[in-house]
C-alpha cells in the first residue's frame, strides 16, 4: 500500500478524530456500533467475478451533532469471492456524513455519504484505492441509547484502473453514550 493513497483518508480521519475528541467532553452524542451481513460484488474485480460469499461486517463510531445529522467513521470487512475465476478479499476504512429522518419516535430512515479507502487482495494481484461510499437504511430505537440498524452500503474505490462496486448489506446495533 502506498503512503500517498492513505493521505486523503488519514487527513479526513484525523480531522474527524479531533472533532470527536473536542466534542467528547459533552459525551451526549457519542455512539459506537457493529453489524454483520453479506457482501455482493456486482463488478469484475481484477479479472475475478462472482456474487461474493461469506460473512461481511463492520464496526463504527460516531458523533450525533443534531437529531438529524451525524459524523461516522468505521472499518468494514467486505467479505470475499472464491470461485473458478479467482479470489478476492476486501477490507475498507471509511468516514461518512449520516442524515437521519425520523418517521416515528422509534423509526428513522438514514442515508450516508462519504469516502472510503478499500484494500482488495485478489488471486491476480493486490490493489487499493479511495472512492465514494453511499448508504441507505433504517434504524429502530430499542431505548434512548440503543438502536437496531439495517443498512445497504456501496463502496466504489478506484482500484485496478477501474471502480468496482462492492455492496454490503448489514444488520447491527448502535449504542449511544
Amino acid at each position: 500500500m502506498h503512503i500517498l493513497q492513505l493521505k486523503p483518508l488519514a487527513a479526513t480521519l484525523l480531522v474527524a478524530s479531533g472533532l470527536g475528541c473536542t466534542l467528547s467532553a459533552q459525551a451526549e452524542g457519542l455512539y459506537v456500533g457493529a453489524g454483520l451481513g453479506t457482501p455482493h460484488y456486482s463488478d469484475n474485480v481484477n479479472g475475478t467475478s462472482g456474487e461474493g460469499s461469506g460473512i461481511s461486517g463492520k464496526v463504527f463510531g460516531g458523533y450525533q451533532l443534531t437529531p438529524n445529522f451525524a459524523i461516522e467513521a468505521g472499518l468494514s470487512n467486505l467479505g470475499h469471492i472464491d470461485n473458478a475465476s479467482g479470489s478476492v478479499n476486501s477490507h475498507a476504512q471509511y468516514i461518512d456524513a449520516v442524515a437521519l429522518a425520523p418517521l416515528t419516535d422509534k423509526w428513522s430512515l438514514l442515508g450516508s455519504l462519504g469516502m472510503a479507502h478499500v484494500e482488495m487482495n485478489t488471486s491476480n494481484g493486490d490493489g487499493s484505492g479511495n472512492g465514494l461510499k453511499v448508504g441507505l437504511g433504517a434504524q429502530y430505537a430499542l431505548s434512548s441509547n440503543m438502536a437496531l440498524r439495517g443498512e445497504w452500503e456501496r463502496y466504489r474505490a478506484d482500484a485496478f484502473g477501474a471502480k468496482p462496486a462492492v455492496d454490503q448489506y448489514t444488520m447491527g446495533v448502535r449504542v449511544a453514550f
